[in-house]
């Protein structure tokens, strides 16, 4: 139906959110499984638009598990009915949370705690004529306290003696699934994902190839796969947001000028990052891709990437989202084994991410910024601020910091070429030593490295000096006190260096 009929008729807002979306996605590391996952919740968004049309509503936002729609008031209560079957019928346990306006001349709500607290008043004080952009706050409003208030989820029977699920360990096996190294017992829900999983590589590649047509190879099939070639099977987790989307998105006036910018960010998004991987991967030679699509939102991705092309990515996405969309962006990057578990990848760099927010903010202008933490000996942890604080130590009652991340973009790209330089002048085994000097200290760090550059070639030391400078401007602070590669942080009874960040990335580009 026309967008003029739909205006034309008494409609209301209806909103929905995926139930914890990343506990679905990311139940399993086995890639087919997430790769299903991903595929069976994009197919349950293409039914819930096809039925929104079919009730001649319109689409204003429907990506990566959030839905915002505007439908007839006489259709709110069959699709309220029908979009929870349309996820039960595909995922069997994912669920969707609704919201929607009450239709003209309706009956109010029965009351419950959370409906009578402030968000139910403020749903109730607005009438229907009210601003778009206050009717969509009060319609989240109403979706929290719907989430908040739920009281049953979708669980399968699970019998205390039965056989577990090979794959999730947490529902009763059912049925064989049939794999390369034999028959596992799963469940149906594992064994729904990994089907979808199985038969979305050839939508992967047909997506892939429209892009890039000359890009070799097959998806990977595995974690092994994808991080093929890759020195010690390192794998980056990559999850990166837009900043002040949501903020904007409330100040647009009507559902029309809604659904257009919403198509936009999401295009810019999509072209940002196919741009990007086509940079990045440049020159790149294997079997199997060394990534993973794991979703595009309409303004975040999550990606799955070998360690060494996980940086150069990154920049290229900032930039060319920037680019697209007119907006900056934030990025995390988690590395780690690739047997290292996915969710706590996931939630190491969606905590990671707060902090490349917070640095996006923190100039005169506002920027893109990018966050990261790599672990060579990975730990169970979900708070990266854990893992940071092995970059910090005590020396004569100051505090001594050897990391300046998180970045903003101009200095990320500096860190990456300097990273790309330290590569190649200093070798492994002498960067592995500065790494240990800077424990040691200020004065016993910047002595040990001045003699190692002492040592070196005499074409090398002079451009050597120049790079250990330049890994002074990282740190961000002008005109402050500084010893070679250390910076005093101003105010403050602390000394700051970048050094560390710029030997690790060295290390993960080594096979660049």
């Amino acid at each position: 139906m026309d967008e003029k009929a739909v205006s034309s008729m008494e409609t209301v807002l209806l909103m929905g959110d995926v139930d914890a979306i990343k506990d679905y996605v990311f139940e399993s590391s086995r890639l087919p499984q997430i790769r299903g996952a991903s595929a069976l919740l994009m197919r349950c968004e293409a039914e819930i638009r096809q039925r929104i049309r079919e009730a001649n509503g319109r689409i204003l936002v429907a990506r990566g598990g959030f839905l915002l729609a505007e439908v007839p008031a006489a259709q709110i209560h069959r699709l309220a009915e029908e979009i929870p079957r349309i996820f039960a019928s595909h995922t069997i346990t994912a669920t969707m949370t609704l919201a929607w306006e009450d239709p003209p001349g309706a009956l109010p709500p029965p009351p419950s705690p959370i409906a009578d607290g402030w968000a139910g008043r403020l749903i109730r004080a607005a009438p229907p004529s009210d601003p778009f952009p206050r009717r969509v706050a009060f319609l989240a409003a109403r979706l929290r306290a719907a989430k908040e208030s739920r009281s049953t989820v979708p669980t399968l029977e699970t019998l205390p003696f039965a056989r577990k699920c090979a794959i999730c360990a947490r529902r009763n096996a059912s049925e064989p699934l049939y794999l390369p190294e034999g028959p596992l017992p799963v469940c149906p829900v594992c064994s729904t994902r990994h089907r979808a999983g199985w038969k979305a590589r050839s939508g992967l590649r047909r997506m892939w190839h429209l892009w890039h047509p000359d890009f070799l190879g097959e998806p990977p099939q595995d974690l092994e796969q994808l991080v093929e070639g890759e020195p010690h099977g390192r794998l980056a987790f990559i999850y990166a947001d837009g900043n002040d989307i949501g903020r904007h998105l409330m100040t647009l006036s009507d559902p029309q000028a809604y659904q257009a910018f919403s198509r936009k960010i999401y295009r810019g998004t999509r072209r940002a990052v196919f741009e990007a991987l086509g940079i990045a991967l440049k020159g790149w030679q294997g079997n199997f891709w060394p990534f993973e699509l794991i979703n595009i939102g309409g303004d975040d991705i999550t990606l799955l990437i070998q360690a060494r092309y996980a940086l150069p990515f990154a920049l290229a996405f900032l930039e060319r989202f920037h680019l697209h969309t007119s907006f900056t962006a934030s990025c995390a990057i988690v590395i780690a084994d690739h047997k290292y578990p996915i969710r706590y990848f996931e939630a190491l760099a969606a905590d990671l991410l707060k902090g490349a927010k917070e640095r996006a903010k923190s100039g005169p202008e506002p920027d893109s910024a990018l966050h990261f933490l790599w672990l060579p000996e990975p730990v169970a942890g979900e708070e990266a601020d854990l893992f940071l604080q092995r970059y910090q130590s005590e020396e004569g009652g100051r505090r001594l910091r050897w990391t300046a991340r998180p970045y903003r973009l101009a200095q990320a790209w500096q860190l990456y070429e300097l990273a790309l330089a330290l590569k190649d002048r200093v070798s492994r085994s002498q960067r592995q030593q500065w790494a240990e000097a800077l424990t040691q200290g200020v004065l016993p760090s910047v002595q040990f490295i001045q003699y190692q550059i002492a040592r070196a070639p005499q074409g090398d030391r002079s451009a050597l000096r120049k790079l250990l400078e330049r890994a002074r401007d990282l740190c961000g602070f002008t005109g402050a006190s500084h010893l070679l590669f250390w910076v005093e942080e101003p105010g403050r009874a602390a000394w700051v260096t970048a050094m560390m960040d710029l030997l690790e990335w060295a290390e993960l580009l080594e096979a660049a």
